[in-house]
């Protein structure tokens, strides 16, 4: 009976996702930045490719798993940063498969006093498909249990894939310590349901991004012209990430804190003013700990559940991600040194 009540329990987990057409969630958002807003696209300055691995919700039956590929480059003489987005998602007892492979591009607009604007483009598809095998429809169940009979459910007459396009945009402006980012995904709000069935577009999704980067061990900039070779970086940035899709919204905040080469930070995850069927919008705590050194950077953390969902139930959230940058030249060094981006695992600022 605990078996099926799992099963159950994933099976609606499945169906509310399903209903209300959410994205996948990064708690690194800041380490999956071309998911989270196209104008990040180029932002290193340096060609980077990076990688990321989510398993969420490890004791229900089937976690929901989410992998990613991705890599940027800056090309300096068009002032243009170009991104590949590649992620593959795996959700609920059916295994319901979702593929996105998106390109981004954007564009540095130098602005006065060291600031700069970057407006973004994306443009992509995904494919979801399912494995109904697993599946139990409501024709399966009576007042005895399953039946063991077959499913009529006329969801099976249809292909269980859909292939949709994705469009999206956004803006980032900052200065040598600040950024604020806004990235809208999904503006042509996709069909996903496999028979086109009216009430499945996806929403479109509202990414708002902000934080400042305060350097500890040079408090009156970022260390003149050049940072003194040999200097290791002290700084803490208290970064924010607000997301809204449909009825839902989220917000991360907390602060990133570097001491070349150990990264730690803490966020936390929820919206407390709001509440959920009476009980405070309360969903986790998410620590982290990494190294940033040679162009690599390798992190890891965990997101802690405080909702009524309990971090027994749901054994919590892993999350690990890996970027390496490459150190290119310059010809013209004032694009790099005027326009530094607020990039948290560049070593080369």
């Amino acid at each position: 009976m605990r078996r099926f009540c799992r099963f159950a329990f994933v099976v609606l987990i499945f169906n509310s996702f399903l209903l209300k057409g959410q994205d996948v969630q990064f708690s690194q958002y800041y380490n999956s930045a071309l998911y989270t807003n196209p104008a990040f696209a180029g932002t290193g300055n340096n060609t980077r490719f990076g990688t990321n691995y989510r398993t969420q919700w490890t004791n229900v039956a089937k976690p929901y798993t989410t992998f990613a590929l991705w890599g940027d480059h800056f090309i300096e003489s068009a002032r243009s940063g170009v991104g590949l987005w590649i992620m593959r998602d795996a959700q609920g007892q059916t295994r319901t498969h979702s593929t996105e492979v998106n390109v981004s591009y954007s564009y540095l607009i130098p602005l006065e006093n060291g600031w700069a604007f970057r407006p973004g483009l994306q443009l992509g598809f995904a494919v979801r498909d399912a494995n109904y095998v697993n599946a139990l429809f409501g024709d399966q169940i009576n007042n005895n249990g399953v039946t063991g009979a077959p499913s009529t459910d006329p969801i099976l007459q249809y292909n269980p894939s859909k292939i949709y396009a994705n469009v999206g945009a956004g803006g980032l402006i900052y200065n040598k310590n600040f950024w604020f980012g806004l990235g809208l995904n999904h503006l042509n709000t996709p069909n996903q349901s496999v028979s086109n069935a009216k009430g499945f577009d996806l929403p479109v999704l509202i990414n708002i991004q902000t934080g400042y980067k305060i350097l500890l061990n040079n408090p009156g900039g970022v260390y003149g012209k050049y940072r003194p070779a040999g200097m290791k970086e002290v700084s803490f940035t208290p970064t924010l990430n607000f997301k809204s899709q449909g009825s839902n919204n989220q917000l991360d905040i907390g602060f990133y804190y570097k001491f070349e080469p150990l990264l730690l930070g803490l966020w936390y995850r929820g919206i407390p003013i709001l509440s959920t069927n009476g009980k405070p919008n309360n969903e986790a705590l998410i620590p982290m700990i990494g190294l940033a050194q040679k162009g690599w950077s390798v992190m890891y953390s965990y997101d802690y559940t405080i909702s009524s969902l309990t971090n027994q139930q749901s054994g919590g959230s892993h999350e690990i991600s890996i970027i390496y940058e490459f150190k290119v030249p310059y010809r013209k060094s004032s694009v790099r040194r005027s326009f530094p981006c607020p990039n948290f695992q560049r070593t080369y600022q």
